[in-house]
């Protein structure tokens, strides 16, 4: 697996943001779809998520840019949401915070999960 970080984040483009919640706490997915610097598009798997916080601004005439996303392990509400979780007998390791922040309206996406995955989408105009 790729390391999160080192993906190609500044200049690609959030394209949307799905919340899954058909199966609560079975399977709560979040997806981001992006579109890399190079064209490509893919989706943005976090399949074990715990939680998710999007501070967002919208009004703005353009693609929403990423400025950059990292794995936060210092984030305040990782700490936060690991301390809830434990009070009630639940211990969640390996939890991580995606932080994604965006250069077009300064919003930041903040994605508690343990495991993330690429989805690669077909190029506009391929062949399936």
């Amino acid at each position: 697996m790729k390391d999160f970080n080192a993906l190609e984040w500044c200049d690609a483009t959030l394209r949307a943001i799905n919340i899954d919640r058909r199966n609560p706490g079975v399977c709560d997915e979040v997806k981001v779809h992006v579109r890399w610097p190079d064209g490509r598009e893919s989706i943005v798997c976090f399949p074990e998520a715990y939680g998710c916080s999007a501070l967002m601004n919208f009004g703005v005439l353009g693609d929403e840019g990423i400025e950059f996303a990292r794995v936060d392990d210092d984030a305040p509400g990782l700490a936060d949401l690991l301390d809830r979780w434990k009070a009630v007998g639940y211990p969640l390791s390996g939890l991580k915070c995606f932080r994604i922040e965006t250069t077009s309206t300064g919003s930041v996406i903040l994605i508690y999960a343990r495991t993330w995955r690429i989805e690669h989408l077909p190029m506009a105009g391929a062949v399936l």
